[in-house]
């Protein structure tokens, strides 16, 4: 695709500064694994990222699988699944996004004052726009977070709200 890499956990990353600016707790986070990734060098950059923003790292539970984030506020939480992307074909793209939403989507459980996210690069835009449509989006309460790397900003899209992109 000829675009720069984007790490999921710069995505997890950007999200919980998201969460934490608008009063949410984070609670749990499940960093990206793989053979390129050096686990104890990405707790390192989360734990700086987090700390200089005054996000509590004492009661955060790292844990390998589930939700990328869990938090809460009140009685609320979200769980919210994140995804990078490497510079990949399009169809990788089209896969990767699948299991994104299959993720995202088994967090479901009908609990009351849950909001399951997906949180992702902005490049892949075009196919939440053609695949998510509103009346899936407001049946399972899923927002759609989309991460701005050149500006390391995070857009998030209500489940009611139109993907005007």
């Amino acid at each position: 695709m000829g675009t720069q890499p984007i790490p999921e956990n710069d995505v997890l990353i950007a999200v919980a500064k998201w969460l934490h600016a608008n009063g949410w707790q984070i609670k749990k986070v499940s960093m990206a694994r793989g053979q390129q990734i050096d686990q104890a060098e990405e707790r390192k950059k989360l734990r700086s990222n987090f700390e200089s923003i005054g996000i509590a790292i004492d009661g955060l539970r790292f844990t390998p699988q589930g939700a990328d984030i869990e938090a809460t506020s009140g009685a609320d939480i979200w769980k919210i699944e994140c995804k990078g992307m490497g510079d990949v074909k399009p169809q990788t793209l089209k896969n990767n996004f699948d299991r994104a939403v299959a993720s995202a989507v088994s967090y479901y459980d009908n609990s009351k004052g849950l909001r399951l996210g997906l949180a992702l690069p902005f490049e892949y835009s075009r196919l939440t726009k053609d695949k998510l449509p509103l009346p899936l989006r407001m049946a399972l309460s899923l927002w759609v977070l989309l991460y701005v790397s050149a500006d390391d900003e995070v857009y998030a899209f209500a489940p009611d709200e139109e993907l005007l992109l």
